[in-house]
């Protein structure tokens, strides 16, 4: 903000300026200390699986994308140690949360170094002190997931090539948006539009593109099978039982 003052030949006070060099440095050492946060936390995945039992606590934290839009992550718990469950999974474990389960998981633990909790200690910022206490990687619930029987049965890559999947046909959508958009003759006539239409279409093109993934996704499998019999058209539900 304050070189901003200097580039755009604006005569202000210089206690001013002072000062809006002191918020910058002030906002830039936040920023380095949360880098560091990330950067200077000891990582250890444990050499065998740990039972996790306890209730499924769901954490909701909602926020502004800056534009005046929401935005909403989820975060799930077995008493302070986060879950990681797989991909393509809310289906089953939505459902559990605040029942209590067992899951089989692969524990990383994650501590603070001492010099980096140290300073978390002198800096009391509340949001980078209460992070948990170790990550679990979801790998066995009950009947309805065994990561070790899906890897097996259909590859080490299966669930990266699931999110691939889902990815792809997320991002096809706002590649043809961005493409009929770079066309001319179509941003001259959406320029034309007031900006309540202009905000309309764009709201509507998101929610026919969501729907359009869906119906896709859902009906991939069907497609396939008509193309080639023996395709397997198992549902990854199922595949993520291992069966």
């Amino acid at each position: 903000m304050a070189v901003a003052f200097v580039y755009d030949n604006i005569r202000e006070p210089i206690l001013l300026v002072g000062v809006m060099i002191l918020v910058d440095l002030a906002v830039m050492a936040i920023g380095i200390l949360f880098i560091a946060h990330g950067l200077g936390r000891a990582a250890t995945l444990e050499p065998i699986t740990t039972q996790l039992h306890g209730r499924l606590i769901e954490k909701k934290v909602t926020g502004s994308t800056g534009n005046g839009g929401r935005f909403t992550t989820y975060t799930y718990f077995i008493n302070d140690i986060q879950l990681y469950w797989p991909p393509g999974a809310e289906i089953i474990y939505a459902p559990l949360v605040d029942n209590t389960i067992t899951l089989t998981v692969a524990m990383i633990n994650v501590r603070s170094r001492p010099a980096l909790q140290a300073l978390l200690n002198f800096s009391r910022l509340k949001t980078l002190k209460e992070k948990p206490s170790g990550m679990g990687v979801v790998l066995e619930y009950h009947n309805a997931i065994n990561i070790h029987g899906v890897l097996e049965k259909y590859g080490s890559f299966y669930l990266l090539r699931y999110r691939l999947k889902v990815a792809t046909a997320f991002c096809s959508f706002a590649l043809l948006a961005a493409f009929l958009l770079t066309r001319t003759s179509i941003g001259d006539w959406l320029i034309q539009k007031s900006l309540p239409v202009q905000v309309t279409l764009g709201f509507g093109y998101v929610v026919a593109s969501i729907l359009a993934t869906a119906l896709t996704m859902n009906r991939y499998r069907a497609f396939r099978k008509w193309l080639d019999f023996d395709y397997d058209d198992t549902s990854h539900e199922e595949r993520l039982k291992g069966n």
